[in-house]
């Protein structure tokens, strides 16, 4: 389980399978959607995390800020609901075991190292550190860090529709990359901003281009391989992210320590540009069967 706005536990990997069926020329676009509505949701949430201590000022009886949490809960029960709604035509494949990997399985594997090596960077800058830099280095309140983050959120989810439009016309793998460096160029200029006005501006002008790799991403990993083996992709690189990230955010806390509090952000920031060059090095003569003949997978 993962209380992150997206990619968030081993449902996702089955539900990347399944949006994976859709046609080539709108696959990219599809999950486009499907991350914009993530982040959407995550940014209310990040807005509402400032809530109860702006309504503790008119109602001061009610619960302390950790009973909050239980709306986590609460959401998930009603996802359980909604999920058991759906139709069983979601899975158009229903009925037919899913193989291991098999013809992909070493690119898969190179993807997965590669996806992994870029989850590790993430998890150096996490919201949770956000919200500490900011208030350490210029004494944002968390009400006014739940507001930048939710504005980050908005432009996350506006980039992920952008991201969808952009990949069906340049391509998968080259809207992975070329907007991610640049982000990532952003993401290393944050520390060195003189005051919390730049700063902040800096973090939402990098939220623009951050996360617009993502849909192109996960629409890469399911046209990368045979139909039947989306949901084993899905899983072995969902895996290795989810497995390395936790081990940046326990280095970000020894590099603040033994370097400089801002860090993380550079450690960040240059760690995702070597997967950038790695991954579009390594991937951009490999072909994508059944996709789109308007789209590229590289220049």
């Amino acid at each position: 389980l993962s209380t992150d706005a997206n990619e968030s536990g081993p449902l996702t990997s089955l539900e990347q399978a399944m949006m994976g069926g859709a046609a080539p020329e709108v696959r990219a676009r599809v999950f486009g959607r499907y991350n914009a509505v993530a982040y959407l949701a995550g940014a209310i949430g990040a807005l509402a995390g400032g809530g109860p201590e702006l309504i503790r000022e008119q109602i001061p009886n009610l619960p302390t800020d950790q009973r909050w949490l239980l709306v986590l809960t609460i959401a998930g029960a009603a996802c359980v609901a909604l999920t058991r709604r759906l139709s069983p035509a979601i899975d158009a494949r229903a009925g037919r075991s899913t193989a291991p990997l098999r013809r992909s399985r070493k690119e898969v594997s190179r993807l997965a190292l590669l996806f992994g090596l870029d989850a590790f960077a993430g998890g150096f800058v996490v919201s949770t550190f956000l919200v500490f830099w900011f208030g350490r280095r210029f004494g944002a309140s968390a009400e006014l860090m739940g507001l930048v983050l939710f504005c980050s959120g908005l432009l996350q989810a506006l980039s992920s529709i952008a991201s969808g439009w952009i990949a069906t016309r340049i391509g998968l793998l080259t809207t992975m990359v070329f907007t991610h460096l640049p982000s990532n160029v952003l993401l290393i200029l944050i520390p060195v901003m003189p005051t919390l006005g730049s700063a902040t501006a800096m973090l939402l002008l990098r939220s623009t281009l951050s996360q617009m790799d993502v849909p192109a991403r996960q629409a890469y990993v399911t046209a990368l391989v045979d139909p039947e083996e989306r949901t084993a992709a899905a899983a072995f690189t969902n895996t290795a992210r989810y497995l390395v990230r936790p081990f940046g955010a326990a280095s970000a806390g020894l590099l603040m320590q033994a370097v400089a509090v801002g860090a993380p952000f550079v450690v960040a920031g240059v760690l995702k540009s070597v997967y950038d060059v790695l991954v579009f090095a390594r991937f951009r003569r490999v072909p994508l069967p059944g996709e789109h003949r308007g789209a590229r997978s590289g220049p």
